[in-house]
């Protein structure tokens, strides 16, 4: 039997390999989706590099703080700073410290006060730090750290007097999935 347009093959064949073509044009779109999704920079992160070597990233939803942990080198007392990402700056919002060093304390106009146990916590500071934090790693006694709520990257213990950038990112799924534990990696000690 032929098709209207003169073709001598079967209405069924016709009619079989449309939801086929269907199918394949369904199955294509999905995995142009899927490969969109895993390449595009769809989510919140921050992305760590080490002197301008990408170390990895790390989730931060948005709203989200990250915490600056370090021991002050002066007093030797622990400090830690809460930073949230606005708009693609740093933000910092509060400060946990056990006593005022050199550099530290409560500036006027900027947030409040208030003693927390042996901390002194200063609270909604809302001071804008820029778009990325360098930091010039301690030594192993001041035990820089870079926390999120799902994660800790420990900069002291093989990083020391490295420059370690912090930045604002989006990163994409594939990123996220292998590249989301930016431990940096000792160098093994001259044998």
């Amino acid at each position: 039997m032929a098709n209207p347009n003169g073709d001598r093959r079967s209405a069924d064949t016709e009619t079989t390999r449309r939801p086929r073509t269907a199918a394949l044009w369904t199955a294509g779109a999905l995995l142009a989706l899927g490969a969109a999704v895993a390449l595009l920079p769809l989510w919140p992160a921050l992305r760590l590099s080490v002197d301008d070597e990408r170390l990895g990233h790390l989730p931060l939803a948005e709203g989200e703080m990250f915490t600056l942990s370090y021991v002050h080198s002066i007093d030797h007392l622990p400090i830690e700073e809460y930073i949230e990402v606005r708009d693609g700056t740093f933000v910092v919002d509060s400060t946990r410290l056990r006593q005022f060093g050199a550099g530290m304390g409560h500036r006027p106009g900027e947030g409040t006060g208030r003693a927390d146990g042996e901390w002194w916590v200063i609270e909604d500071m809302n001071r804008d730090i820029g778009s990325e934090v360098a930091i010039r790693v301690g030594a192993p006694s001041i035990d820089h750290r870079v926390s999120t709520p799902d994660a800790e990257v420990r900069l002291s213990e093989c990083l020391t007097a490295r420059r370690v950038l912090i930045e604002p990112a989006r990163a994409t799924t594939l990123q996220l999935l292998f590249d989301t534990d930016p431990q940096p990696e000792c160098d093994a000690p001259p044998a």
